[in-house]
């Protein structure tokens, strides 16, 4: 709270300038501040010009008080200034002492996952003069020698004879005999081609079913989502206009099981989806 006191002071006006504008607070007397006392109550007594331009004190009484807060940060801070000391600081003897000893030592780092480079031979280190020093050395396979060049730099390549039972490893010639050499899986040689063929053809077209009225904003995602609780499929397709990128209205979904195939049949036939109403029915035989 504050109290105006209705002291004044008279000054002589031709001691100061004819100036309105003038900063006179160098004639008013210094701020004092008294307390705070024992009850943490402090006084501020400050001197200023009123609006007629007359000295006036303002006496100002402000209550203090301190508030003790414990928090865990502080439990954390205390304990830590009981520990022993060690290093360098344990020859300072004052126990208040914040000093931070900072250590001079330089200390290398290695990154992690770096890799230790090996020791390089000379380009002029022979395989024989490794052999010395205690290295295992490979056996070149074609011409028998050991420790005096790797196989894949054997001079003797060309002159060495061929293999004794004869068979060199070739790649099997296709059935047609005009002498390219193409890999021919075993499914697809001789009449397996055509059995594994036909039975994979078959087993699609038994456990496909299509959908007709799909709406032009359906989707494969949308259409794989509408079939997941029924079970598992292999390959979901939609046709698409390739022009303007929308859905032609149908689409083929080919189930793994055909026992889960029947069932979306008998549910998503008459289904309404996408404000329309599905018709999903076995997809025919292709005329190929």
């Amino acid at each position: 709270m504050a109290t105006k006191a209705t002291k004044q002071t008279k000054f002589r006006w031709a001691d100061i300038e004819d100036n309105d504008a003038e900063d006179l607070t160098y004639l008013l007397p210094p701020k004092e501040v008294i307390g705070p006392d024992k009850n943490g109550i402090k006084k501020v007594i400050e001197y200023k010009f009123n609006e007629e331009g007359k000295q006036v004190r303002v006496t100002t009484t402000i209550r203090v008080r301190k508030i003790a807060v414990d928090s865990p940060r502080k439990e954390r801070i205390m304990e830590r200034r009981s520990w022993a000391k060690f290093g360098s600081a344990m020859g300072d003897e004052d126990d208040d002492s914040r000093l931070t000893m900072i250590s001079t030592e330089e200390i290398s780092l290695e990154r992690r996952g770096s890799k230790v480079e090996e020791p390089k031979v000379a380009a002029g280190h022979s395989l024989a003069q490794q052999a010395k020093n205690g290295a295992v050395l490979m056996l070149c396979r074609t011409c028998g020698k050991k420790g005096d060049h790797w196989t894949a730099r054997c001079p003797y390549k060309d002159q060495a004879p061929p293999p004794a039972n004869g068979t060199v490893d070739k790649p099997p010639a296709s059935e047609t005999g005009s002498g390219k050499t193409a890999y021919v899986p075993p499914s697809k040689r001789g009449a397996g081609a055509k059995r594994n063929g036909t039975d994979m053809k078959h087993r699609d077209e038994e456990n496909t079913i299509r959908f007709t009225n799909l709406s032009e904003d359906a989707m494969e995602s949308d259409l794989r989502e509408l079939v997941a609780p029924f079970g598992p499929v292999s390959r979901v397709h939609v046709g698409i206009n390739r022009k303007t990128g929308l859905c032609r209205g149908f689409g083929f979904v080919n189930f793994v099981k055909k026992e889960d195939a029947e069932r979306a049949v008998l549910k998503l036939n008459g289904y309404g989806y996408d404000s329309l109403i599905l018709k999903v029915e076995w997809a025919g035989p292709s005329t190929n």
